[in-house]
C-alpha cells in the first residue's frame, strides 16, 4: 500500500520573508575565472606565471616556441620598461633566421582551446620592435592537426609598446564542414555559436614571425566576438547558465581568496578595475594563477546582466586563518588607509562621478550610473579571536558612521557550531550587525536530521544569510536533501534572510573542491541535480510562507553496520602508537603503532563485530595544519565514525559516503606545535550512533545523533504579486506517496478552479545515487498538469515536486 502524509499549516502563523533569499556565489576556484567565465583563451598572456602559482610554472607556461629546421629565434624574458609596472614581464623574440620557415610562439590556452563554426574572434597584443625595421607578423588559429582556421596579418612597426588589433572569423559550418567539426545538427544547417552543442575545433592561437628581427610582445589576448546579453569579456553559455538561476544577488569575491594566504596575497578590490594590463596578477589559494581578467568591474556588470543585487566581500582586516600560524592582521598604522579602500569600494559603485574620485573611475570605464550597492560582506570563516575582533569592530563602525544605508554582513567562522561560530555570534549582536553568514557543507543525511536547525533562530538578533552550503555530492539524493533544507529555509525565511550554494563552477580537471553546482570543459556546460533544485526555487519565488506540519510517515531508518575496523586518513604527519579496541563483550586487540606521513588512508587490517566500543591510542602531532583522521568502524563501508586530531578535535559521522560533524563537537585550538601528543580514548557506542571523546582522562567532546532521518517534507510558500502559491514536496525514499494537501488549500483558500489548473515541476530518477561529477545530469524537471482537484499529490519516489498553484 502506499504511504500517506496529511499536511496541515496554520494560516495565522504567516512569514513575510525575504525577497533575496536565493543566490549563487562566485569564487575563484577550481579555475572558475581564467579559463572559466572570462572568455579569454590565451593562457599567460602577460607572460607572468610563476614558482608561485605552481613549482612546474614559468613565464613561458601554455607557450610552444616553433621554430623550423633551418631557422633560428631565442625566446627570453624580460621586464625593463614594461607596459605596465604591475606586471613587467615580457617576451623578447630573437630572429636571425626564417630561412626554414616563420618562427613565433603557439598557445595552447586552457587545456587547449576550441574555435566555434561562425564565431568572430578578437585578437590584440601590445608589442615593439627593438631592431631596425618593422617585423611582418601572421596570427593564425589553427586546429589542433595544424591546418588554419583563420589567419591575420600585422606589422610590428613602433620602438614604442604599441597595441595590435586584429579579428579573425571562423567560417560558419556547412555541410562540408560537418566531418572537421565533429558532426552537423539539422542536415548540416549551421549553428548559432554558443547557442546549444556548437560545431567546434580544438586548436591553438600562433603568432609568427616573418622575417628576420627583435619585437618585445605582451598582454597577448584572443576573445570571442559572442556575448550574452552584451557582457564582454564573459563565456556567454556559462553567463546563461548563471541568468538562468534567477539569483537575486552574487557574492564575490570569495570565500578563502578573500583574504588570502598572507597580506601581499589579499584581494584588493581597487588592483582588479581599470585597465587590465595595469591589474596586479597574483598566485591564487586554490594552486593556480590569477589575472583579475574578471575583477571587480566585470562582477559588477554580471550583476547588472543577470538582475542580481551585488554582494562584495571585503576582507576584515586579517589573512586567512588555514596557514600553518594562522591569521596575519593588516598593521595598526596601515588600518586607516585598508579602511579608506573599503569606503572606496561603496563610492566606485554608489557615488557621483562629477563629485567623486573613485565614481569617476567607475566612469571612466564606461559606467557612468551607479551599480546601487546594498550590501557589503566583512570577512570571511575568519577565526573569531581578539584581532580579529578589534580589526572587524574598526571597519564596521566605519562604514556605519559614512554610510548608514549599506547593509552589513559579518561572519561568524566555518561551521554551523563551535566556538568560532559562537563568538562571531556575540559579536554581532553587541554590534547589532544587520545580517550574518553561516557556513554549512554537511552530508545529506545531516541535513535531513537537522531541518528545524533554523526554526528556533533568534527573531530579535542578526539575520541570517547562509552563504556557502552543500551536501557534498552530486547524486539525486543531494539535491532532494537540499531541497528539503531549501524549504524550511523557506518557511524561515523572515530570518534566513540569504542563501547561495557553494562553490559555484569547476572546470573538470581542475577540481579544487567537490561538489560543485556547475561543471563545464572548454566545449560544454554541465548542470548537476543541485543546480536543478536551485533553479526551481528560484523559478518559484516567494514573499510569505507558512510553517507545515506533516503527519505519516516520514522517517527512513538506516541500520548501521557492526564491523570494527580502523585506518587513518589526512594532510598532517603524525604517529598514532599504544592503539587499543575494547569491544563491549570484553574483545581486546592490540594494534601496531603507524607513522602516519599524509599517505592515507592507512589501514590497520583490523575486522572485529560490535555494538559499542573504545579506542585507546596516543597521537604524537608533528606538522600539517589539516590534521589527522582516525576511522573507525565500517571503515571500507559508507557508514562509519571520524575523530580528527589536529588543527582541532572533531568527531564525524560518515554516512552514504559522506561526513558531517556531530552538532557541537568540534573544538578549535590555536596553532598546534610539533611533539605535542595526545592520549586519547574514543568511546563509540550504538554502532556508531554516539561518540565521545578523552584527552588525558578528561572528556572534550562527546555527541549522539539518532540514525532516524526525515526524508519527506512539505513546504508551502506564496507570490503575493502574481497570486501563485507553491507546495513543495520532497520525496527522498524508494516508494512513492500521497500526500493529502487539501487542508492546506483550505486554509490558503485556494479556489477550486485553481485546484484543477495547477502546474508541477518534477524532478525525479529511479536511482538516488544518479548522477556523476563533471557530467549533466541525467535527468531534469518535468513540468506537466496537475489536477488537485481532490486535494491530493501522488509524490514519485525520490523526487522533489514544485506544485503551482
Amino acid at each position: 500500500m502506499t504511504d500517506t502524509l496529511t499536511a496541515t499549516v496554520d494560516a495565522s502563523a504567516v512569514r513575510r520573508i525575504s525577497t533575496d533569499l536565493w543566490g549563487i556565489f562566485f569564487e575563484d576556484i577550481s579555475s572558475a575565472a581564467d579559463g572559466g567565465l572570462a572568455c579569454e583563451l590565451v593562457q599567460n598572456g602577460a607572460f607572468e606565471y610563476s614558482r608561485a602559482d605552481h613549482p612546474d610554472w614559468s613565464g613561458y607556461t601554455a607557450w610552444r616556441k616553433p621554430v623550423p629546421a633551418g631557422s633560428f629565434a631565442a625566446f627570453g624574458l624580460r621586464a625593463a620598461d614594461p607596459v605596465a609596472e604591475e606586471n613587467p614581464h615580457h617576451a623578447r623574440i630573437e630572429v636571425r633566421s626564417v630561412a626554414g620557415g616563420p618562427v613565433g610562439l603557439e598557445n595552447t590556452g586552457f587545456d587547449g582551446m576550441v574555435f566555434r563554426a561562425g564565431e568572430t574572434y578578437r585578437f590584440s597584443m601590445w608589442a615593439r620592435t627593438a631592431s631596425g625595421g618593422a617585423m611582418p607578423v601572421r596570427v593564425e588559429l589553427a586546429g589542433d592537426d595544424g591546418a588554419p582556421l583563420a589567419d591575420a596579418g600585422l606589422s610590428v612597426s613602433s620602438r614604442d609598446w604599441t597595441r595590435y588589433e586584429v579579428t579573425l572569423s571562423v567560417p560558419a559550418s556547412s555541410a562540408a564542414d560537418c566531418a572537421a567539426y565533429g558532426g552537423c545538427g539539422g542536415g548540416g544547417t549551421p549553428r548559432e555559436p554558443w547557442n546549444g552543442p556548437a560545431l567546434a575545433v580544438r586548436g591553438t592561437l600562433r603568432v609568427m614571425f616573418l622575417a628576420e628581427g627583435v619585437a618585445d610582445v605582451d598582454f597577448v589576448s584572443c576573445e570571442p566576438a559572442s556575448t550574452y546579453k552584451g557582457l564582454e569579456h564573459c563565456r556567454p553559455d556559462l553567463v546563461r547558465a548563471l541568468d538562468e538561476l534567477h539569483p537575486r544577488f552574487v557574492r564575490f569575491p570569495g570565500g578563502c581568496i578573500t583574504h588570502g594566504l598572507g597580506l601581499d596575497n589579499m584581494y584588493r578590490w581597487e588592483r582588479t578595475i581599470g585597465p587590465v594590463e595595469h591589474r596586479p596578477h597574483d598566485f591564487n589559494v586554490w594552486g593556480y594563477h590569477q589575472s583579475f581578467r574578471i575583477g571587480f568591474y566585470e562582477y559588477f556588470r554580471l550583476c547588472e546582466t543577470i538582475g542580481a543585487k551585488p554582494l562584495p566581500v571585503l576582507p576584515a582586516g586579517v589573512s586567512c586563518q588555514n596557514t600553518s600560524q594562522g591569521p596575519v592582521p593588516i598593521a595598526d598604522e596601515d588600518m586607516p588607509g585598508y579602511i579608506d579602500s573599503v569606503l572606496g569600494l561603496i563610492d566606485f559603485c554608489n557615488a557621483d562621478p562629477e563629485t567623486n574620485e573613485w565614481a569617476a573611475r567607475r566612469a571612466g570605464m564606461g559606467h557612468p550610473e551607479p551599480f546601487g550597492l546594498e550590501y557589503l560582506g566583512i570577512g570571511n570563516e575568519d577565526r573569531i579571536d581578539p584581532v580579529f575582533e578589534d580589526r572587524f569592530r574598526r571597519i564596521h563602525d566605519a562604514v556605519r558612521a559614512a554610510h548608514p544605508e549599506i547593509v552589513i554582513v559579518g561572519t561568524v567562522g566555518p561551521d554551523p557550531s563551535g566556538r568560532d561560530y559562537d563568538e562571531g555570534w556575540r559579536i554581532a549582536r553587541e554590534l547589532d550587525v544587520p545580517i550574518v553568514d553561516e557556513h554549512s557543507y554537511r552530508s545529506p543525511s545531516w541535513w535531513f536530521r537537522n531541518l528545524d536547525h533554523y526554526d528556533h533562530a533568534d527573531r530579535s538578533g542578526p539575520r541570517i544569510y547562509l552563504g556557502e552550503y552543500g551536501s557534498r555530492d552530486v547524486h539525486l539524493l543531494n539535491g532532494l536533501a537540499e531541497a528539503a533544507a531549501m524549504g524550511r529555509m523557506e518557511a524561515n525565511g523572515d530570518v534566513v534572510t540569504m542563501a547561495s550554494y557553494a562553490p559555484l563552477l569547476c572546470k573538470n580537471g581542475h577540481n579544487s573542491w567537490d561538489p560543485d553546482l556547475i561543471y563545464f570543459d572548454n566545449e560544454r556546460v554541465y548542470r548537476t541535480y543541485s543546480y536543478w533544485v536551485q533553479r526551481m526555487f528560484a523559478a518559484a519565488t516567494a514573499d510569505t510562507a507558512w510553517p507545515v506540519a506533516v503527519d505519516g510517515d516520514v522517517m527512513f531508518r538506516r541500520r548501521l553496520p557492526r564491523t570494527v575496523g580502523l585506518s587513518v586518513t589526512g594532510g598532517a604527519s603524525a604517529d598514532i602508537t599504544d592503539i587499543v579496541v575494547t569491544t563491549d563483550s570484553g574483545e581486546r586487540v592490540e594494534l601496531p603503532g603507524i607513522a602516519y606521513r599524509g599517505n592515507g588512508p592507512v589501514s590497520t587490517g583490523l575486522a572485529l563485530d560490535a555494538d559499542s566500543y573504545t579506542v585507546d591510542m596516543t597521537v604524537t602531532y608533528h606538522e600539517g595544519m589539516w590534521g589527522v583522521q582516525v576511522h573507525m568502524g565500517d571503515v571500507d563501508g559508507p557508514d562509519h565514525n571520524v575523530v580528527s586530531f589536529g588543527r582541532s578535535f572533531e568527531l564525524q559521522l560518515v554516512r552514504e559516503g559522506c561526513g558531517s560533524t556531530i552538532a557541537g563537537t568540534e573544538v578549535s585550538m590555536d596553532a598546534v606545535r610539533p611533539g605535542t601528543a595526545w592520549h586519547a580514548r574514543v568511546a563509540v557506542s550504538d554502532r556508531g550512533a554516539g561518540m565521545a571523546l578523552d584527552i588525558d582522562g578528561r572528556p572534550v567532546v562527546s555527541g549522539w545523533e539518532d540514525p532516524a532521518e526525515p526524508r519527506r517534507a512539505v513546504a508551502v510558500a506564496r507570490d503575493s504579486a502574481s497570486g501563485t502559491t507553491y507546495l513543495r514536496v520532497v520525496n527522498a525514499m524508494a516508494a512513492p506517496v500521497s500526500v493529502d494537501l487539501s487542508r492546506v488549500l483550505a486554509a490558503l483558500d485556494i479556489p477550486m478552479a485553481s485546484r484543477s489548473a495547477a502546474t508541477a515541476s518534477v524532478l525525479t530518477a529511479g536511482d538516488p545515487y544518479a548522477g556523476v561529477r563533471g557530467e549533466e545530469a541525467p535527468t531534469r524537471p518535468v513540468e506537466t498538469p496537475c489536477d488537485l482537484g481532490a486535494g491530493v499529490y501522488e509524490a514519485p519516489a525520490w523526487s522533489f515536486t514544485v506544485i503551482a498553484v
